[in-house]
């Protein structure tokens, strides 16, 4: 799926989108501290602030000034599609967790995944969380790391002994999946809402032992599939109700293999 990119090409770009979130990371925390955010409203409703756009344009530019392979395409958040239409495409959300960062609350974070858009598959993601210091970074065949610590989530962890994280309700109800979450509820007494990708780091850590996440773009997902997987765990990804968006679930194999069983995802 990837043998086109040497593992130290796969090496170089990885550290290129780590590079590239800790820079965008500046002015994200700058804008935080001030709350001054200028925020607007976005076509679909959903709110942007400066922060973002800022951001992202920083990503866009470290990425394609310092790309070990080219060109390459990117796709983001905030300021969509920019290519030719190559192979290899960038996927960008500069704040994964915007309502969380306008409120205030310190727990959002900057995703960079690259795709093989030939094989629409992932081949590395980094979710830097800038307020929290941590980065999680993988690349096919690599492995995944928290801060360089290599992670490896176990095989099984009961339904009985795991937390299982959800995103917001609203997520939910926009797809028209809201007896899933009842369902989730009944089946487990530690359900517990840690959204975006703070969540998505605690699956990764094995904090977690699954999450259930609907209503996803692209650019919320993809990173985090890269790095569940090369911690050992499982991702699965279905399409909404609304298109363009999936619904998944991932965390340690079978737990969300059983997860996806009962909610006949």
């Amino acid at each position: 799926m990837y043998e086109d990119l040497s593992s130290k090409q796969l090496t170089q770009l990885l550290q290129t989108a780590v590079e590239a979130a800790h820079v965008a990371a500046v002015p994200i925390r700058a804008y935080f501290e001030k709350q001054d955010l200028r925020i607007t409203e976005k076509s679909d409703g959903s709110p942007v602030t400066q922060a973002d756009q800022e951001g992202e344009a920083l990503i866009r530019t470290h990425l394609l000034a310092k790309a070990a392979i080219g060109p390459l395409d990117i796709l983001g958040e905030e300021e969509g599609f920019q290519g030719t239409g190559t192979r290899w495409q960038w996927v960008v959300d500069p704040i994964d967790g915007t309502r969380s960062f306008i409120h205030g609350i310190p727990l959002f974070g900057t995703l960079i995944a690259l795709v093989d858009t030939r094989e629409t598959f992932p081949v590395l993601g980094v979710i830097h969380l800038p307020m929290l210091g941590l980065t999680y970074a993988a690349a096919r065949g690599q492995g995944t790391t928290r801060q360089g610590k290599v992670l490896h989530l176990p095989e099984d962890v009961s339904i009985e002994e795991a937390i299982i994280g959800v995103g917001d309700f609203a997520q939910f109800s926009s797809v028209e999946r809201e007896a899933d979450y009842h369902q989730l509820l009944s089946m487990s007494g530690y359900v517990r809402g840690y959204t975006d990708c703070f969540g998505h780091g605690l699956v990764i850590s094995g904090a977690l032992g699954a999450m259930v996440d609907p209503a996803l773009n692209p650019w919320d997902i993809l990173a985090t599939q890269v790095l569940i997987e090369e911690a050992g765990g499982a991702a699965i990804l279905r399409p909404s109700k609304v298109s363009g968006k999936v619904d998944a679930v991932f965390g340690t194999r079978l737990l969300v293999h059983h997860l996806a069983r009962e909610l006949a995802f």
